[in-house]
């Protein structure tokens, strides 16, 4: 168990002004983290942005913007701190979204310690750069990118584009409307790659089994790689590769391309 006295210590900073006929409120919350202790961080209008740093401690910025100083009492930020840190946005019934109002948080993680992390915005952009443990990003409205993450990550995007580098623990990457490009060096376990209306490309440089399938798309896979692509009575196929772990790409309507 984790002595409380020496790792929690929560830094409340605030900060409101005036900016460019904008309002915006701005709270720094520090907190220290043992390994396998959640961050989760959800906003419904806004960006959530994480990068790693040497301490270990985790660091939460969020920053409110609205048009008006009234409107900064329909937004209400709830961040716990008793294990890890779950900060979530919530809206007044008499917002009804109408109003202006947006949450931002810049989070920084510790570099090497496991960390159990959820991202999610309703209406915005979530991205991390490295970190470790195991990693849910989600999104409606956004793009989602993820850089050098160390350990298990699942990615979901319902409007929007995904891109994954660098990243071996990377296990599903899905959405609805938009388009995943997936980089990957290695792999530490199975990987599946979907999209409904959009084009996947993976730049793929080590070795795996590879099954592909698109009902309305074309796949196309640079000769590297010595596939064979089928024509099928529902859409297009290949398999090739050989490798400890699979890589499954589907596609509705949109393209496969496969490249090194």
């Amino acid at each position: 168990m984790k002595n409380i006295l020496f790792y929690l210590s929560v830094c409340l900073v605030l900060v409101a002004g005036v900016y460019a006929g904008e309002v915006v409120t701005e709270e720094n919350i520090t907190t220290g983290v043992s390994s396998g202790d959640p961050v989760v961080i959800f906003t419904i209008n806004g960006d959530v942005t994480v990068s790693e740093w040497s301490s270990d401690q985790v660091e939460v910025i969020y920053i409110i913007t609205c048009d008006t100083e009234e409107e900064l009492d329909f937004i209400t930020v709830e961040c716990n701190t008793s294990i890890g840190i779950i900060c979530e946005v919530d809206y007044d019934s008499a917002w009804e979204g109408s109003h202006s109002g947006s949450v931002d948080f810049v989070v920084q993680i510790p570099s090497d310690i496991d960390l159990a992390i959820e991202l999610a915005s309703v209406n915005g952009n979530v991205s991390i750069d490295g970190g470790k443990g195991e990693a849910l990003l989600e999104v409606v409205n956004g793009n989602i990118e993820a850089d050098g993450f160390g350990g298990e990550l699942t990615v979901n995007s319902v409007n929007g584009n995904i891109d994954v580098s660098e990243s071996s623990g990377i296990r599903t990457a899905e959405l609805v409307n938009g388009n995943i490009e997936c980089i990957v060096t290695a792999l530490t376990n199975d990987l599946e790659l979907a999209s409904v209306n959009g084009n996947i490309t993976l730049y793929l440089s080590t070795d795996a089994e590879v099954e592909i399938e698109t009902i309305s798309g074309i796949i196309e896979i640079a000769d590297v790689f010595n596939a064979h692509i089928s024509e099928n009575i529902v859409g297009t196929s290949s398999e090739f590769g050989d490798g400890e772990f699979l890589i499954e790409i589907s596609t509705v309507s949109g393209c496969v391309i496969i490249d090194k």
